[in-house]
């Protein structure tokens, strides 16, 4: 009887080991640290950039401090990000985009600056109009007609 409990007891011993090591190589305890440690709006900027590649961290940051409630224009120019756009970050289901309002990441070419704060913005041989910078970071701009 006492040789079925020390096997049982082995068994037991090996398959925690096993679990452990898989745990281990799946990097699973440091991605639960990770989780408790930093917000999700920490993580997905540090995932997605500030104002870089995809730039949640610049755009996040355009929709709190000017209360947006729908969907602007947002052009990405990064030829590294893979879907090259980043309006899924904040996009309202059944509600127009805003063509009065843009968000422009990752390009500099595509701006014309006039006189007064002005700037003419044609993005991929599409001109978009006139707009005036309300703010600028890096190359990351939010734009208003």
């Amino acid at each position: 009887m006492k040789f079925k409990n020390i096997y049982k007891n082995k068994t037991n011993v090996y398959f925690i080991f096993i679990i452990l090591f898989i745990l281990h190589q799946n990097s699973v305890f440091e991605e639960l640290y990770i989780m408790s440690k930093f917000s999700l709006k920490e993580r997905l900027t540090k995932s997605y950039g500030y104002c870089e590649e995809a730039s949640f961290g610049f755009i996040d940051e355009i929709y709190k401090e000017n209360s947006i409630t729908g969907n602007i224009e947002i052009l990405n120019d990064n030829p590294n990000f893979s879907f090259n756009n980043s309006i899924w970050f904040n996009y309202k289901i059944n509600q127009p985009i805003d063509k009065n309002q843009v968000i422009l990441l990752n390009n500099k070419k595509s701006i014309e600056f006039l006189n007064d704060g002005k700037i003419r913005l044609v993005f991929k041989d599409v001109d978009y109009g006139v707009y005036k910078i309300i703010k600028n970071i890096d190359n990351c701009y939010y734009l208003k007609k």
